[in-house]
């Protein structure tokens, strides 16, 4: 069985490469290969014809600070790349086209003065630039051409992180707390005069709105020139929470009573509804709230039939508050004395002589 699988697949491979020999004979399958083999040599020759005139490209080049003391910390943000352009050979650009340049390495110390910063010009660039480059290769430009690198020796100030920014909540949620940063305070470095007026560092600004969940986001700080402030982003925190209600009894208390008198209201008590969030809403009793009567809105020559309601005192963070009534029934009675005739009349009204 497996003889006759061999034989099979022997003459099947016998009869393609017949068919291939076929193919090949045929006259004009020969000239076809043979214009494909000029063209072919055509292009091989246009190439190296190519390679021996001048090109130009541009190349991205890395920038790398080398040898920056363990002390010193950077002002300024160095550029990642710098864009090179260079005209040579065509074997020596396809060479660079191939492996890539080497990175621009500026050594730090090299350039340090004991300053505060200093600058690499063009020229300085190119010399760093051509240790990477052969002796032919003519440098066309570089961009930026200009490096600037500021720099401290200064151990830095701590100083105060304020957030700012605004949040705005869905109808059914609120804000439980105040907006946080991760850190309180960030580390600043730059000069003493500049460090010594500074006293507070502020995020960004910033402005969400319709939450309905805490929100944890990454905020920029917001730069300040000639200073460095690390770290340069913080995760803000922005607290929600979903709203609850609560529907309590709350006595009414009567205000400006005077002495003597006696005020009583009907009903003693009405009942307040409101909405706080969930965290809060064992904490939200009857003493959290103060529902008063005010004896003055009782003017002389004038007695209204009812008491206006009055809420002079609820928790900040409670909202949609609604009484179950915005005005009550009253009855004005003077205090009964142990040395006088008892009173034998109620009064529903402030005498003229009060």
């Amino acid at each position: 069985m497996k003889r006759n699988i061999s034989v099979r697949i022997a003459a099947k491979f016998k009869s393609i490469i017949r068919k291939i020999g076929t193919v090949f004979r045929q006259e004009r399958t020969r000239e076809l290969f043979t214009f494909l083999g000029f063209v072919l040599l055509s292009l091989i020759f246009w190439f190296m014809q190519g390679l021996n005139e001048d090109f130009e490209n541009s190349f991205e080049i890395p920038v790398e600070l080398r040898d920056v003391p363990d002390k010193t910390t950077l002002i300024n943000d160095l550029p990642t790349h710098i864009e090179v352009r260079i005209r040579d050979k065509g074997p020596v650009m396809l060479g660079y086209a191939i492996e890539g340049l080497s990175p621009l390495q500026i050594n730090f110390q090299e350039y340090d003065k004991g300053g505060s910063f200093f600058r690499l010009s063009p020229s300085q660039l190119e010399t760093i630039l051509r240790k990477s480059l052969r002796a032919t290769t003519t440098v066309v430009s570089i961009i930026p051409d200009t490096i600037k690198v500021m720099y401290t020796h200064n151990a830095g100030k701590r100083v105060k992180l304020v957030v700012k920014g605004t949040a705005s909540t869905t109808p059914q949620c609120v804000l439980s707390g105040e907006m946080t940063a991760d850190i309180d305070s960030v580390m600043v470095y730059g000069d003493q005069h500049s460090l010594n007026r500074l006293k507070e560092v502020y995020t960004t600004a910033f402005d969400v709105k319709r939450l309905n969940d805490t929100l944890r986001t990454v905020v920029e700080i917001k730069k300040i020139p000639n200073l460095r402030i690390v770290p340069e982003q913080v995760t803000v925190t922005i607290p929600v929470e979903e709203m609850t209600s609560k529907t309590l009894e709350i006595p009414i208390v009567p205000q400006n009573v005077p002495r003597g008198w006696t005020l009583l209201t009907f009903p003693s008590s009405v009942q307040l509804s409101c909405m706080m969030p969930f965290s809060k809403f064992a904490a939200v009793e009857e003493e959290s709230f103060l529902v008063s009567v005010d004896l003055s809105d009782l003017s002389a020559g004038n007695s209204p039939n009812k008491l206006c309601v009055r809420l002079l005192k609820s928790p900040e963070y409670v909202r949609n508050i609604y009484l179950s009534q915005d005005s009550v029934d009253y009855i004005l009675e003077q205090k009964r004395s142990l040395f006088t005739e008892p009173a034998d009349t109620v009064a529903v009204s402030i005498p003229d002589t009060i």
